[in-house]
């Protein structure tokens, strides 16, 4: 309806995440094959030692360091197998599932390579790596000790329940679903962005600082990936600068957890464990979260 004037730029801004996807899923696949996920789950089934609340810790753990190595996304389609190899254990799965989405999601905030938007401000502001996370990780852990520990507190009697827990998730990892999955979202990351791209570049946000005026920017940011996803909202940061652009990351990446489908990482991880890896109690973590990351990030620039 509108022309094809956005469609290439919409295809040019997608195409990155999606063949990072894809790449990331054959790579979990092969690894799965490989018996890696296997290996990983015997030994943090081990090092636990039958202790779930210690078992959750090491996956939430392991999470955040897979996302500091390999993104979000990377890290659901390596952890994911590995919970659901856990489920042989008896361990409790949907705890360590939304584990898993939460740290991922919020731990992404931390590093530059946790999510690919976060490079956008290392471009646009002429931010070195270093600097970047000398500032960001502060608020990055932080926000994900806190959804972390919340997930504890909401699935305690999963936690609880230990050995012999009944899991509604079942079954190895379905990659052929999470290929599908890939390309489905490929398709409406793309639409939704020939839409958003013409309004992206009439956006001007003023470069301001104060507490205030981040939260504001943070705010916007999350309601945008939570109604729209945080792939296509990322779109709107370049027009983000100042200190208010890593609000606007925060946004993007903790803030996306206040809704099932405010991140590609958590669609991500529903349709590989072939279950819901959202729940809606998350909503309030999330904004609870964002607030604490926020004010850290604006401390550290103040």
């Amino acid at each position: 309806m509108l022309g094809t004037g956005t469609l290439r730029p919409a295809l040019v801004a997608t195409a990155p995440a999606v063949g990072f996807l894809l790449v990331a899923l054959l790579a979990a696949a092969v690894a799965v094959n490989a018996g890696i996920p296997a290996r990983l789950a015997a030994a943090l089934a081990g090092a636990s030692r039958g202790r779930p609340f210690v078992l959750y810790s090491l996956v939430c753990a392991a999470t955040a360091a897979a996302t500091a190595t390999v993104s979000l996304d990377g890290a659901v389609v390596f952890l994911v197998p590995t919970v659901l190899e856990l489920g042989r254990y008896g361990a409790p799965r949907r705890p360590l599932l939304l584990g898993v989405v939460v740290v991922a999601n919020a731990f992404s905030l931390a590093l530059p390579e946790g999510n690919p938007t976060n490079l956008l401000v290392l471009g646009r502001l002429g931010v070195g790596a270093a600097d970047y996370a000398s500032r960001a990780l502060p608020a990055g852990a932080a926000a994900t000790l806190l959804c972390a520990l919340a997930v504890a507190v909401l699935e305690r009697d999963r936690l609880r329940a230990g050995v012999g827990e009944t899991a509604a998730i079942a079954g190895p990892a379905r990659f052929d679903r999470g290929a599908a999955a890939v390309l489905r979202l490929a398709v409406q990351l793309s639409s939704l962005l020939v839409l958003l791209i013409p309004l992206a570049a009439d956006v001007r946000v003023p470069e301001v600082g104060g507490l205030a005026a981040e939260l504001a920017v943070a705010g916007a940011a999350a309601a945008a990936a939570c109604v729209a996803n945080n792939l296509p909202a990322a779109a709107a940061v370049a027009a983000v600068g100042g200190p208010a652009a890593f609000a606007a990351l925060a946004g993007l990446s903790v803030g996306a957890l206040a809704t099932e489908h405010g991140s590609v990482a958590t669609l991500l991880a529903g349709d590989l464990a072939g279950t819901r890896a959202y729940d809606r109690r998350l909503a309030p973590v999330a904004a609870a979260a964002l607030a604490l990351a926020v004010l850290l990030l604006w401390a550290r620039g103040a």
